[in-house]
Order: C-alpha cells, then structure tokens, then sequence
C-alpha cells in the first residue's frame, strides 16, 4: 500500500465523530480526576479518569449504559473483595477465591462481559492492595462512581447520539451497497460473464442488514432515554420502517442474483432483458425521491413483463418473482422516507 493510501485510511479512520469522541473521552478524565480530588481524603483518585474512559469507549449510543456496567461491576467486585478480607485476610489463595466468587456471582446473574471483567478486576484490587486502616474499597467505589457519572452526564444529557442520522447513516450503507451489487448483476448479465454474476451474487450475500436493525434499536433506545432526543419518536417510526423495508429487500436482492446467475446458465438468450431489470431494480433503490422512485418502479414493472415474455427458464421465473417483491419493499421504503420529511 503506497503512501497516499495509508493516509486516507488514516483520514478515515480519524472522522471528526471519532475526534469528538476523542476529546470527549479526554475531557471527561480531567473532569472526573478534578472531581475526585475534592473529595475528603482522596489524595490520588487515579480510578476515576480511567472509569470515565471505559465508560466513554462504548459504542456510540450505548455510552450511558456502559456506565452503570461498569458501576455494577465495580460494586459487585468491592463487595466481594471486602468480604473475602475481613474473613479470611490476603493471600494467593484468598485472591483465587476472591477472583472465583466475582466471576460465579456476575455470570449468575448474567451480567456482560463489563460487569464480569470490572466484579474481578476491583476484588483482585481490593485483595491485592489491601493494608491495615486503609480505604481503598471505599475510594475505588467512589472513583467508580464520579467517572461513571461524568459519562453518563456527557454520554447522556450534554452530548446523546444523534438518533436520527445514526439511522439514517446505516440506512444510507445498505442502500448503496445493495444498489451496486444489483448493478453489478445487470453489468454481469449485460455481458453475459458468468464469473461476474457469481461475483455479484457474492456481493449480495455480504450485505449485513441486521447493521440496520441494530441502529433502529439503539435509536429507540436513545429516545426513550435521553430527554433531547424524545421530540425524534415520530420522525424515527417512519425512519423505521423505511429500514425495515430495505432490509426485507436484501433477500430479494439475493433472490434477483441467484436467479441471474442461473438465467446466463440455462438462457442466455434472455440476458439483456435481464440486464434491463436488474439496472431498474438498482435505480430504484438508489432514488431516494418518491416521485423519481415512483417512475423506477414503473420501470421495473415493464422489465419484469419484457422478461416474461422473453424467457420462460427457472432463471427468468426467479428473477421476476424476486423483482415484484423486491419493488414492493423499496416502494414503501421511499413512501416512509416522503412521510418522515413531511414531519
């Protein structure tokens, strides 16, 4: 890889969203240790930057709740540890026990992979660092508490994920990727390249979907939690169905590629009105205006009447049973987009 690729792929990767994050991340440490330090008898409260940078490391939008995760964890972790060492004292062996009550109690209760890791690692600390007269269980809950609350102010009242546009970003990648793989398999059947309509197929089945669904969910989840984002509900209903009906398209999408591959295998003489229906399909989901999406659909219409006529193989059959649903799916996903702009 030359120069200039390695930069763009830094470029990319360093996005104005991941530099925000970034210097939020940043703030929110010496917020937390600034914090802490006013507290009595809390000299060195280096738990609570690092607790407001965990917390911060989540998935944008699920920030808030990797905070009280954590929180939890931690919590769990203090309690275990104390009590191991007021009944047994420290020791390796009061460590192994320690460690093995955290783990047992938080996968007990089916706790995630936060709250595991964070039970053992605080009654490990606890244990480890425990000296006569000292507090070190109350300060790390304390930390705990201070960076997890500074998070969650940043995470959840100051700066909350963007709902809408987080839907609408994944919404957007789907329908560019699966509107390229339908192109490519009218360029495949265009040129009646078996390879490139396997490669096609390929692209198809690459498309993940449920990225869309995930981002729904996360959506609604921030509406119902951030006080900022509640007035979203409504355009966000119509935003989800739009997704939901180009995600059910993605099927279709492998049914129109499959189809295609087997109509340059079996009727080849039919590949251009092939072409001509794939290309439509792929116009279709890339136009996002309804009136423009509208007259695509016309047009795939009179694809799929021209293939009928003009090919009766498996092949052919496939392609337009798949198209008229797949037309139905983005159909409705253009009128739920045309409803949310009315909004």
């Amino acid at each position: 890889m030359d120069l200039r690729a390695e930069l763009e792929l830094v470029r990319s990767r360093l996005s104005p969203g991941v530099l925000w994050r970034i210097l939020q991340a940043a703030v929110a440490a010496g917020v937390s240790w600034e914090l802490a330090l006013q507290l009595p008898n809390h000299g060195r409260p280096f738990f609570a930057p690092i607790a407001a940078v965990i917390a911060l490391g989540a998935e944008h939008g699920r920030r808030g709740k990797q905070a009280v995760e954590m929180m939890l964890g931690v919590a769990v972790g203090i309690l275990v540890g104390a009590g191991i060492v007021a009944a047994a004292g420290v020791g390796w062996w009061q460590l192994v026990l320690g460690t093995l009550a955290s783990l047992v109690i938080t996968y007990a209760a089916g706790a995630g992979p936060l709250v595991r890791n964070q039970a053992a690692a605080s009654t490990i600390l606890i244990v480890a660092l425990h000296q006569p007269g000292s507090n070190i269980a109350v300060q790390r809950l304390v930390d705990a508490l201070v960076g997890g609350a500074v998070a969650i102010v940043l995470a959840q009242l100051l700066f909350p994920i963007d709902p809408v546009e987080h839907v609408l970003d994944e919404t957007r990648r789907l329908r560019v990727r699966l509107a390229d793989a339908l192109a490519r398999v009218g360029r495949a059947l265009a040129a009646r390249d078996v390879d490139d309509a396997r490669a096609a197929l390929a692209d198809v089945d690459r498309i993940d979907e449920r990225r869309v669904e995930g981002a729904l969910a996360l959506a609604r989840e921030v509406v119902r939690r951030a006080p900022r984002r509640r007035r979203q509900r409504g355009l966000l209903e119509h935003l989800g169905l739009a997704a939901h009906e180009l995600s059910a398209a993605v099927a279709d999408a492998h049914s129109v590629a499959s189809g295609g591959l087997r109509l340059l295998e079996t009727d080849p003489g039919a590949a251009a009105e092939g072409a001509a229906l794939a290309e439509a399909l792929a116009g279709l989901v890339r136009s996002l205006d309804l009136e423009e999406s509208r007259a695509w659909s016309e047009r795939v219409a009179d694809a799929v009447a021209v293939l009928d006529a003009a090919g009766d193989s498996i092949g052919a059959g496939a392609m337009t049973a798949a198209a008229r649903e797949l037309e139905r799916h983005a159909l409705r996903a253009a009128e739920a987009r045309a409803s949310a702009r009315a909004l």
